[in-house]
């Protein structure tokens, strides 16, 4: 081979090592989109939202804007009041996740990042026009999450993760009226198995009065106002179907709170459970020595039920008579164990009353030896 074809060789082999290595370095390119470093969407278009979809586990919920009253509700759970806090968790979620990366726009690998589950967010507008419409895939070991547009053939990393609870129960408002227990100034004890108690009083700084004591005893101030203090607190944990055997229950083994307002709404509550049922019954046993003994066990045959209150306003227009109709809303145990079961742990002893001794007006002079 001469020296000039060696040239050309040489000249050939540099031109392809060129052209190959431009190929690799455009195959290893980042993938582009203007949206990158952008968040997933604009906080200021969340503004016009009316309606959010979320999808997770097999479950849809649909919250539903009610700006009439200056909140959000649950499609799925009769329309009662979402929590703010959950609705603001889930709008400032996406309006401050921002997109990392773009992924892939190759079919094959997108579908290896975990968009089968069906987790999805959606906001719309009050025309049913969606504002932003996503698909959630796989988290990383890192804390973020791949996420695509609804339509889109491009996956995207986003800077974190969005912890969505399909659950209907949690996004919902857990308080269904709302007082502070130094409002209430009047309450009407009907304790479950017959006792009955009405106080009274002037304002929060005031000692509860009652014209109902018996003899001897007074009002034990703290365990009265335990009562408004439990009551005023009091959230539901779960939902359940009103008409279900331990709601019914519930309600026929209660006991029921008439609390007054110094604002002059006034509350009923009816709390109680399914309490436990038990019969006695004759077993015989054997012990070591081969005598047998009949002794007598208790089987329990209904286990005590499930927490469950019902609250009615004296107000017909008062939401929560809304939903009372819909629901039966479960509460801690401890939200009724904490409750007087007798009138009896509201009073206390009267004190017993103190004699004066009566100090002389006049003190005779002291005798003086002569």
């Amino acid at each position: 081979m001469n020296l000039k074809n060696l040239y050309i060789s040489a000249g050939v082999l540099a031109i392809l090592a060129i052209i190959t290595s431009y190929l690799n370095s455009s195959n290893n390119a980042p993938l582009l989109d203007e949206r990158v470093g952008s968040t997933v969407v604009d906080k200021a278009l969340l503004r016009n939202a009316a309606k959010a979809i979320v999808n997770d586990d097999d479950q849809t919920l649909t919250l539903i804007a009610d700006s009439a009253n200056n909140r959000w509700t649950l499609e799925e759970k009769h329309n009662l009041p979402v929590s703010y806090s959950r609705i603001s968790q889930l709008a400032q979620s996406i309006t401050e996740a921002k997109l990392q990366r773009l992924v892939s726009e190759n079919p094959d690998r997108i579908a290896e990042l975990g968009f089968d589950t069906g987790t999805a967010i959606r906001f719309l507008d009050s025309d049913g026009n969606d504002i932003v419409s996503l698909e959630l895939g796989k988290e990383t070991d890192n804390q973020r999450q791949f996420l695509r547009y609804q339509g889109e053939e491009k996956a995207f990393l986003a800077n974190t993760t969005f912890n969505i609870n399909s659950s209907p129960d949690s996004w919902l408002e857990k308080a269904l009226v709302s007082f502070e227990a130094g409002d209430v100034v009047g309450i009407e004890t009907e304790l479950q198995y017959g006792d009955s108690l009405s106080v009274t009083r002037e304002d929060e700084n005031a000692d509860w009065q009652s014209e109902e004591l018996p003899d001897g005893k007074i009002l034990n101030q703290s365990s009265v106002t335990q009562i408004v203090t439990r009551l005023a607190g009091l959230n539901f944990s779960a939902t359940a179907d009103k008409d279900g055997d331990n709601v019914t229950a519930a309600r026929d083994n209660s006991h029921r709170f008439k609390l007054t307002l110094k604002d002059g709404r006034s509350y009923t509550y009816t709390i109680g459970r399914q309490p436990e049922v038990s019969i006695e019954k004759q077993a015989e046993k054997t012990d070591e020595n081969g005598e047998t003994t009949t002794e007598t066990e208790s089987e329990i045959v209904t286990p005590e039920g499930p927490v469950y209150f019902f609250i009615a306003a004296a107000d017909n227009s008062d939401p929560v008579n809304g939903y009372m109709e819909k629901s039966a809303f479960e509460a801690s145990s401890y939200q009724y164990t904490s409750l007087p079961t007798s009138t009896d742990t509201l009073l206390s002893d009267a004190p017993e009353p103190v004699e004066e001794t009566q100090t002389p007006l006049v003190i005779a002079p002291e005798e003086t030896s002569q």
